[in-house]
């Protein structure tokens, strides 16, 4: 962490600002309910809380969180209250303001606001508010029924991959336990070895230590996840979650063959996210090789995630 955002990190522990890692996962759990984009959701925010340094506080039912991502402006997150809140959403922006100027932070911005949302942020009275969206943060969203559809132009890389593995005799599939979750480290380190390290890092850090994360807070009785086996031996899986009968949001998920992580994602549509209508696959982070993957998948929407930057009026 650089010495300026170290000092503006240090001024928010100062006003009661905690960590946000393993110990806070239960508080953005109970938050998440109404949340229909990963980066909101307590999974990912635990998982990642390594690379992205937030420290979170509840300031009147509101659950806020700052982050302070290397070679990013900082910013905040804004979770609703469990209840109807006593305080109106200007009066929390009021707050943060004050703490962000007197912190000596350049701006003051809310990231990942809903787009169901961006009427009731660019109401706030005393503020000019500009607000953005950025293609290479766009969420991919695929109809559960249409993910296991295969038929048509449109799902032609797919089917080719599924079939192929539909035909393969070796391949089968193993639930995974909180017992056994131990084997996605594995499958990560030898998959890590065939990678340019400091690449795959440059993104949003290394997936490998959120996997590490992501092992200690996995609860069979939330997540569903499931390895891919070669005659038997885990050479892939998958991780995810059924928010509500809206959402099942895709996690992690890792294959030593390309098509076979196809093929993981398919099963995992078929035999479990039917629960919920839409799976959140997350966003491609401006890499050419994640965006082609997941834009071949089949017909999906993006979903935007706003930033809202607030300027109080004179």
């Amino acid at each position: 962490m650089r010495e300026e955002t170290r000092k503006f990190y240090g001024y928010f522990q100062r006003e009661g600002f905690s960590p946000v890692n393993k110990d806070s996962y239960s508080i953005f759990k109970a938050y998440e309910q109404y949340s229909m984009l990963q980066e909101m959701g307590a999974t990912i925010i635990t998982a990642w809380s390594f690379a992205y340094n937030g420290l979170y506080k509840i300031i009147h039912g509101y659950l806020c969180s700052v982050y302070f991502y290397e070679g990013k402006n900082v910013y905040f997150a804004l979770h609703r209250p469990l209840e109807p809140p006593e305080y109106s959403l200007r009066q929390i922006i009021d707050i943060l303001y004050d703490l962000s100027m007197n912190a000596g932070l350049p701006s003051f911005q809310i990231k990942f606001i809903e787009e169901r949302f961006i009427p009731e942020f660019q109401a706030v009275e005393g503020y000019a508010v500009k607000t953005a969206y950025f293609r290479d943060d766009c969420d991919y969203i695929y109809r559960n029924d249409e993910f296991i559809d295969l038929d048509g132009t449109i799902n032609a890389n797919k089917r080719k991959r599924i079939n192929k593995c539909l035909k393969d005799k070796r391949i089968s599939f193993k639930d995974m336990t909180n017992k056994n979750i131990g084997i996605c480290l594995d499958i990560e380190e030898y998959w890590c070895q065939k990678k340019d390290c400091s690449y795959c890092s440059s993104f949003s850090g290394c997936e490998k230590n959120a996997m590490k994360i992501m092992a200690d807070i996995f609860d069979d009785r939330i997540y569903r996840g499931m390895f891919l086996c070669i005659d038997g031996d885990p050479s892939g899986y998958i991780i995810g979650e059924v928010i509500n009968e809206k959402i099942a949001f895709a996690y992690f998920g890792k294959s030593l063959d390309k098509d076979h992580f196809v093929y993981c994602m398919y099963m995992m549509a078929k035999n479990w996210r039917h629960n919920a209508e839409y799976v959140n696959c997350n966003e491609d982070m401006g890499n050419m090789g994640i965006r082609v993957f997941k834009s071949h998948l089949g017909k999906y929407s993006l979903w935007n995630k706003y930033i809202c930057e607030f300027k109080k009026k004179q």
